[in-house]
């Protein structure tokens, strides 16, 4: 596992372009967000599919999101409608995982047949920065192989994932601050976990 330092304020663009890189390579990537340290990889590579599958058992593939700098690439893996889009338009980006109907040819981008997925646009500085140097969306999930682990730094990352992960963005302690999750289905608002600011007409 290559370990790279990331300035918490300022990460370093040789470093992202070296994770880029090895992404495309179908790398497996530990790296912080908002909410805490996450493991992904690229959402167009099967095999890293597939490793991040086994890593975290097939029982998991329906915990895991896609990851996207922006609403416009959200398109290829769900369906968006204007009432939906109008609320990723708000509160993107943000603390929010949002549930959707996925596209209907999600089975073979993913491997995993789903009815709804899991979309997420992180305003994390190094995800913001990684997505400058990468172009495709991430498929993610949280960086914990047993429910109850809640890693924040590198000396409780690094014995799990020493040998499952090929490169950590390594940020220094990151709280576990797990994001809302926000069904849209059907033109209506459910909030599953957490907290979201319902419009007037939705309470």
């Amino acid at each position: 596992m290559l370990r790279l330092e990331i300035h918490p304020q300022t990460p370093q663009v040789r470093h992202i372009k070296t994770i880029a890189n090895m992404l495309r390579n179908d790398a497996l990537l530990l790296y912080p967000t908002d909410s805490g340290y996450a493991v992904a990889c690229s959402a167009t590579s099967p095999k890293a599919i597939n490793r991040l599958y086994a890593l975290k058992k097939p029982v998991k593939k329906a915990l895991m999101a896609i990851l996207l700098p922006d609403i416009s690439k959200a398109t290829g893996y769900a369906r968006i409608n204007n009432f939906a889009f109008q609320i990723l338009k708000n509160h993107t980006p943000g603390p929010y995982t949002f549930i959707l109907p996925a596209d209907p040819h999600i089975a073979r981008k993913l491997d995993v047949n789903r009815l709804e997925i899991g979309v997420r646009i992180s305003p994390g500085i190094f995800v913001q920065g990684l997505f400058e140097h990468f172009e495709h969306p991430l498929l993610s999930t949280t960086a914990k192989i047993e429910e109850e682990q809640a890693f924040t730094k590198h000396e409780e990352l690094t014995p799990v994932f020493q040998s499952k992960v090929d490169v950590f963005a390594d940020m220094g302690e990151i709280l576990v601050s797990p994001t809302s999750i926000v069904r849209l289905v059907d033109n209506q608002i459910e909030v599953l976990r957490g907290e979201f600011p319902l419009p007037e007409t939705s309470q």
